[in-house]
């Protein structure tokens, strides 16, 4: 069983960094920039993380916890003038902005959240980390569409 563990880590391992490079690949041909994430999707790499600690396998705590760093990648979204730049073999790695609208709400708490959507459906909700900097309001004004509202950060 430990074997098999170890072979499926690996193999994780593997899916995950090839996915990275691809995700890297398109986010370095954008000019312009900006990252959005949601914080609890992050917490949840930082839970895993932390069990991958009390793991008493060495070889398997390692490949857990190198698993965890490389699906980080995962959880953040790259924004551009020209779309939502994704790993490069999914549609040449852009989502284009012609497709995308966006929409800013409130969350639990009261927080300030970003809804994506593709084709007028929701495609990515709850983005809470990056959503306030002056260069992603600026982006998501320029070029992205509105969803059927106006932008109180933009006012």
């Amino acid at each position: 069983m430990s074997t098999f563990f170890t072979v499926v880590l690996i193999i994780l391992c593997a899916a995950a960094l090839v996915y990275d490079i691809c995700c890297f690949i398109s986010w370095s041909r954008a000019k312009e920039k900006t990252f959005i994430s949601n914080i609890l999707a992050l917490a949840g790499i930082l839970v895993l993380a932390v069990g991958g600690l009390f793991v008493k396998n060495t070889i398997h705590s390692v490949l857990l916890i190198s698993l965890v760093v490389l699906l980080i990648p995962f959880d953040i979204t790259c924004l551009s003038p020209e779309g939502i730049r994704t790993a490069i073999f999914a549609d040449k790695g852009i989502l284009p902005v012609q497709n995308l609208s966006y929409e800013y709400s409130k969350g639990m708490f009261g927080v300030e959240k970003l809804d994506l959507f593709i084709n007028d459906k929701k495609f990515a909700r709850g983005f809470n980390l990056g959503i306030k900097k002056p260069k992603t309001v600026k982006m998501l004004a320029d070029w992205y569409g509105k969803h059927g509202y106006e932008n109180p950060l933009t006012k």
